[in-house]
Order: C-alpha cells, then sequence, then structure tokens
C-alpha cells in the first residue's frame, strides 16, 4: 500500500554529525529539522524558493505539528523525504503531510499546519500563485500522538536560559524545532538530577503548537511535567515555553529512557 501519493518527489536529506547523540541516534529536534529541510526543497520545487517569497513580503510559518517516530535515525542511515500538501482553510492555514525514509522503510511522520503571513507578521489570504504551485493530495492520514494512561497532579519542574543572537533563524526568531530541544533538554536535567543516564533519552513522538515567535535576548522558560504511561515502558511528558508570563508554545513529547521503565520516571518526576 502506498503512504505517499505518487506526485510527492524524494528530496535527499542529510544530517550532519552534531545531530547526533553519543548512541550516534538523530536527536528528536533535528529530525524535524530535516522535516523542514524537506518542504523547503519542495517548496522551491515547485518555484517559491527562499528569496522568492522574501520578494513577495509574505512567509509560511508553522502554527503546530505532530511527528511521530517509526525508530530512531540512524548515523549510517540514507534519508529522503516526500510532503504534500493536504487542505486549506480559509485561503490562510495549510496542512501538510510529511515523511522521512530510509530507503524504502518509513522512520518518521508528520502532520503540519501553517500560516500564511506577511513579513509584519499579519495573516494574508494566498491567491492563485500559492494554489498553482502547490497542489493538494488527499486520502493519506495524518499523524496522532499515542494514546496514553493519565497520571494526575505531579509536580512541574522548570528550567530557565537567555537565547542567543546567533540562534535567530531567517525570520528573526527562534526556529521551531528548537523547542522540541528546550522541552527534551528540560526532561533531560530532570533525568539528570535524578542519577538516570539522560543521554540514553529516546523520542518516540512529539506535538507542538506554537503561539508566539521568541526573539534574541529573552529569558525563557521551560516546564515540564510527566502526565502519563505510553506501552510498557514508555512516558507522556506535558511543557510550555514562555517569556515572562507569555506563552510562546505548548507541547507533548513522547519519550522512553533505554534501560529504565516507566517506575524510574514516576521517581524522577515526583511520582
Amino acid at each position: 500500500m502506498l503512504t505517499f501519493p505518487a506526485s510527492a518527489k524524494a528530496f535527499p536529506v542529510t544530517l550532519q554529525r552534531n545531530s547526533f547523540s553519543p548512541r550516534l541516534a538523530a536527536r528528536a529536534g533535528d529530525v524535524w529539522r530535516a522535516m523542514q529541510d524537506v518542504v523547503v526543497d519542495q517548496s522551491a520545487d515547485v518555484g517559491w524558493s527562499p528569496a522568492r517569497y522574501e520578494s513577495a513580503g509574505t512567509m509560511f510559518v508553522v502554527r503546530s505539528m505532530t511527528l511521530t517516530h517509526t525508530r530512531e535515525v540512524r548515523f549510517e542511515d540514507r534519508l529522503v523525504g516526500r510532503t504534500w500538501p493536504v487542505r486549506a482553510r480559509r485561503d490562510m492555514l495549510f496542512t501538510r503531510e510529511v515523511r522521512l525514509f530510509a530507503g524504502a522503510e518509513l522512520v518518521a511522520a508528520a502532520s503540519q499546519e501553517w500560516a500564511y503571513l506577511s513579513r509584519a507578521l499579519e495573516p494574508i489570504r494566498a491567491g492563485q500563485d500559492i494554489y498553482s504551485a502547490f497542489l493538494r493530495e488527499e486520502g493519506f492520514p495524518s499523524v496522532a500522538l499515542p494514546e496514553a494512561a493519565a497520571l494526575p497532579g505531579l509536580p512541574v519542574f522548570t528550567f530557565s536560559f537567555h537565547t542567543w543572537h546567533l540562534w535567530m533563524d531567517p525570520f528573526g526568531h527562534i526556529n521551531h524545532p528548537a523547542y522540541v530541544d528546550f522541552c527534551d533538554e528540560a526532561t533531560s536535567r530532570v533525568l539528570a538530577k535524578a542519577g538516570l543516564p539522560a543521554l540514553q533519552l529516546s523520542p518516540l513522538a512529539e506535538s507542538v503548537h506554537f503561539r508566539a515567535a521568541i526573539g534574541a535576548e529573552e529569558q525563557v522558560t521551560v516546564e515540564a511535567h510527566l502526565i502519563g504511561t505510553v506501552g510498557e515502558d514508555a512516558v507522556l511528558l506535558g511543557h510550555r515555553i514562555l517569556v515572562g508570563d507569555k506563552v510562546c508554545a505548548t507541547a507533548k513529547t513522547v519519550r522512553r529512557l533505554f534501560g529504565h521503565g516507566r517506575d524510574a520516571w514516576r521517581t524522577a518526576f515526583g511520582g
């Protein structure tokens, strides 16, 4: 059974060495970056390069994204990505699917919602030039987080940091995959403080809803708390990313820790 439209071209994907943990497994945020590269490549392939968006005074920004990892991406994997638009709403919000393959093997899948904006971050309506370039393909399932058994009432852990100017993306703010890095760093710090091997953290899925941009020299606070269990050895974590009292993003991550079960997670997170 074909898991992507026949019209969805394959684009090669290269992860750099610094995308991999000491286990030579790609970090979740870098899988998100790989999928962003696939979308940019597909956009350029149909005539909408970053330079064209800039000249048009428009851009697409991610409003939400949910990603599942079929397995971890390994250092030796030769990757290709495919992506296609699925639907449009009010000519401003666009949903697309992205798939990442190692050879013929699906290793990660994502559903994204993008907003079409002016360079002043104001919503604008896409014209026929967008619709004629990005042909929608329906009939393929979207991605969802796995079901979890709730663990209510556990404490929230936080850590804070200041953003760097050198972290800013072409739009002058923190690029959306970095939010996944922030969530995983918050989780890793809780695990390490509990004496657990944070470098054994392994991603299964994540979902992020973006609310506000983060710029340079801003103090960011990241929250992490355990909100459920998934299967025999994985957990669901909840996160908020804030600047002051402003919630810039909310997220959920599904993670396992190699060599440790759910009891270790509950001990580390106060359960």
